[in-house]
């Protein structure tokens, strides 16, 4: 099974093409060679571009300059899975980087051993030297996942086939709720994921990402925006 990695890009206040050149770097080395690297592009310059030419050559990359909901993460990471032509999509945040170079022949070997149609991955995290690895997380499922609840992690560790992309999409409503709303859609839609407890992925722990800058109210208010939708879902 061909694997497709579908990477939402943007300039990440500068430190965009720093980022997505670790993340190469991790594919790059990766044992399972059957895969390619989709890349939708938020930034307004051509830094990550820059940086994807230097790996064009190494492995086979799609790339896409979104000018399209700028600014819009749920928006981005749709497009960029749109672009993927794999049997299995694997969803990587440009700030966080594959830990194990054997990530994606245990993804592979894992849906060719179970009729799942989505999974999620143990992952570790790291601060802004790339280096120093600390909390390893393990993903479980939380019946409160729709109050913010999450204990699988952020959007990096979840890997899902084709299919599940034509039915269930991330919704652009949301910033800080996109991966709880995600994966109670996909659960809902597809059953129980295979929760793989190997560390699969590096998220790093940075002063620009989302969650370090975000506001607790609008936290709340994309808490009681997912409960009503899939109450309004459930009554229907």
């Amino acid at each position: 099974m061909k694997i497709s990695i579908a990477i939402p890009t943007w300039e990440c206040h500068g430190r965009g093409s720093e980022f997505i050149n670790d993340l190469l770097r991790t594919i790059q080395i990766q044992s399972y060679k059957d895969f390619e690297v989709c890349i939708s592009d938020h930034s307004q310059d051509d830094e990550v571009l820059k940086e994807v030419k230097q790996f064009q050559d190494k492995f086979k990359i799609v790339y896409s300059k979104n000018e399209d909901d700028r600014g819009n993460g749920p928006a981005n990471t749709n497009k960029a899975i749109e672009m993927c032509s794999g049997d299995i999509i694997k969803v990587m945040f440009q700030d966080d980087f594959f830990y194990d170079t054997e990530s994606l022949e245990k993804i592979h070997s894992e849906f060719e051993q179970s009729d799942s149609m989505w999974l999620v991955n143990g992952c570790n995290h790291t601060k802004d030297d790339g280096y120093n690895f600390f909390w390893e997380m393990f993903p479980r499922w939380n019946d409160k996942i729709l109050e913010g609840k999450n204990t699988i992690s952020s959007p990096s560790v979840l890997s899902i086939k084709r299919e599940c992309f034509d039915k269930v999409k991330f919704d652009k409503n949301l910033v800080m709720m996109m991966d709880c709303d995600y994966y109670y859609n996909l659960r809902e839609n597809f059953g129980d994921p295979i929760f793989l407890d190997d560390v699969l992925i590096t998220n790093r722990i940075h002063q620009n990402q989302i969650s370090s800058t975000y506001d607790n109210n609008n936290l709340e208010l994309e808490c009681d925006y997912c409960i009503a939708k899939h109450t309004d879902l459930i009554r229907s």
